[in-house]
């Protein structure tokens, strides 16, 4: 596998572009051509691979060479795995690199001094500075607030050129196409199997005759998906978000009653107000949501509780008719905690509008809670400039990705393991017997710790949130809430994961997460005699 990077510097022998071989790593004991899942595994450790490379050469865009046969090739497998609808759509121009979720740095994170023309309020941003020194401004203020930002993003160019014609355009240009070898084997995998088919013309003329009707099948699709998205983000940059509060992440939004996704309609709109609902669900759920991928099938219920039943909360309706003011979906608790009525008379009024709050679902009992194992760290000897003074440094610990919302990144000065794990009912009991204990100095640290849960994370919320334990599961840090106990002798610091707002939230409405940065240099406490 390749990885060929772009340089501004002085063109050399190569035009400028020096190109690294990158090794797939293997589990040990693993024969990757025995693995019945093989295709699947090889592209997740390919990406992942590239990723790490990404991060560590400072590139945050990938361009990858896939081209129209791909598309084709793509659309078939997903006919054989049982796709319809829109599990058919061609492959994505442009996408957050998959398959590297908790690579800090490749996934959503790593803070590169790069912004996205995705939406309106970045094409004005740059529009404005023009300059990238100029929009570090805000890049840092949202730093500022406790938020990752960045990450690798791929792009595929050369999705509407066929092979036939890039073959053409490098023989012109006197460069010689490069093939994997094993593409031609077709008892590798299933795409292979498939380009062997099209390859020799065994393919129904409806799938690989000149009209290419599977390919204008899945650009449709995907161009229909996109307007849905379109739809759904409109809607999503008009929502009210009273406030997120990132210590805990947990949301409350105004959705104001009615929105188009609850006019009645024909059977046709009928189904777009779905399509677009779940979209519209789904960006609310990602601010709060443990999950990476969240599937729009699973959010059908979601969708029809929050939009599509809305006027049915109104007053009017027979109590027993109306929605359920709770649910959970894709790891989120969602509660209506409010019904503003300016009208009751008036059953579509501008001004009626509900009020939501979603925070991360209480971890069940019978699964297995999230953790990290935190190893010690081990301090080096530098001397800055002279012989007499010697510091002790650390080397820049990993970030971890906790529970999928959390990067969490630790100095742990201690022997012994650390971890990090949610907070519980008998860890939090053991924490505040053991402030109140140690409180000689009446720092009032117990009712800070309450005053600070009770803001942040009233309720069942308070046990989703992160925590430090040494090996005796004992708590050192609520890092997100900046409460630790006295004389550590660790280091941690701890930011949310990248989310997207609507363009018109209020500053104010952002509770941020505590600033903190790591002091990797200590102070001298070695002096020499020599």
């Amino acid at each position: 596998m390749g990885l060929i990077e772009c340089s501004s510097g002085s063109p050399n022998k190569n035009d400028g572009l020096r190109s690294d071989i990158l090794t797939l790593q293997w589990p040990p004991g693993v024969i990757p051509s025995q693995l019945p899942n093989f295709e699947t595994e090889a592209r997740r450790l390919r990406y992942q691979a590239l990723g790490k490379a990404c991060n560590e050469a400072n590139i945050p865009s990938l361009l990858l060479g896939h081209h129209r046969a791909d598309n084709k090739e793509t659309a078939i497998m997903r006919l054989i795995e049982g796709y319809g609808g829109e599990g058919l759509r061609a492959i994505s121009t442009e996408s957050d690199i998959p398959n590297c979720e908790g690579i800090y740095g490749a996934y959503q994170s790593g803070g590169r001094a790069y912004i996205t023309t995705q939406n309106e309020s970045a094409k004005a941003l740059f529009a404005k500075h023009g300059r990238a020194e100029d929009m570090l401004a805000p890049i840092r203020e949202y730093r500022k607030q406790g938020f990752e930002f960045g990450g690798v993003r791929i792009y595929r160019p050369l999705l509407t050129f066929s092979k036939r014609d890039l073959q053409k355009t490098l023989k012109d240009g006197n460069v010689p196409w490069v093939e994997d070898h094993t593409n031609g084997d077709p008892t590798i995998s299933i795409r292979n199997a498939i380009r062997f088919l099209i390859g020799n013309k065994s393919l129904p003329m409806a799938l690989s005759g000149p009209s290419r009707g599977l390919e204008t099948v899945a650009e449709n699709v995907r161009q229909k998906s996109r307007w849905r998205d379109e739809r759904a983000d409109n809607l999503f940059q008009a929502l009210d978000i009273v406030s997120f509060d990132a210590r805990a992440g947990s949301l409350e939004v105004r959705i104001p009653i009615p929105t188009e996704l609850n006019r009645k309609m024909g059977h046709s709109q009928t189904i777009e107000q779905e399509h677009i609902g779940a979209r519209l669900v789904r960006l609310l759920l990602q601010l709060v949501s443990p999950h990476d991928q969240i599937s729009l099938q699973s959010l059908e219920t979601a969708t029809k509780r929050m939009f599509l039943e809305a006027d049915e909360a109104l007053p009017g309706h027979n109590a027993k008719d109306r929605p359920a003011t709770s649910f959970t979906a894709a790891g989120v608790h969602c509660e209506r905690i409010g019904v503003s009525i300016a009208d009751p008379g008036l059953k579509f009024n501008k001004s009626n509008e509900y009020t939501w709050r979603l925070s991360r679902q209480p971890y069940q009992q019978n699964l297995p809670e999230p953790e990290c194992p935190i190893p010690p760290t081990y301090p080096s000897l530098y001397n800055p400039k002279s012989k007499k003074q010697w510091q002790i440094t650390y080397p820049e610990p990993p970030w971890h990705l906790w529970d999928g919302r959390y990067w969490i990144q630790i100095i742990n000065c201690t022997a012994k393991p650390l971890n990090i794990r949610p907070l519980t009912e008998d860890r939090l009991i053991r924490l505040k017997a053991r402030i109140k204990a140690e409180d000689h100095e009446n720092t009032k640290a117990p009712a800070i710790l309450h005053k600070l849960l009770k803001e942040a994370a009233p309720g069942l919320s308070r046990f989703t949130l992160p925590v430090i334990v040494d090996d005796e599961d004992n708590v050192l840090v609520l890092p997100t809430l900046g409460f630790e106990v006295e004389g550590l002798t660790i280091e941690w610091r701890v930011r949310y994961r990248r989310v997207v707002f609507p363009d018109n939230i209020k500053r104010e409405a952002v509770k941020a997460l505590p600033e903190k940065e790591l002091q990797h240099v200590k102070q001298p406490i070695i002096t020499s005699h020599h």
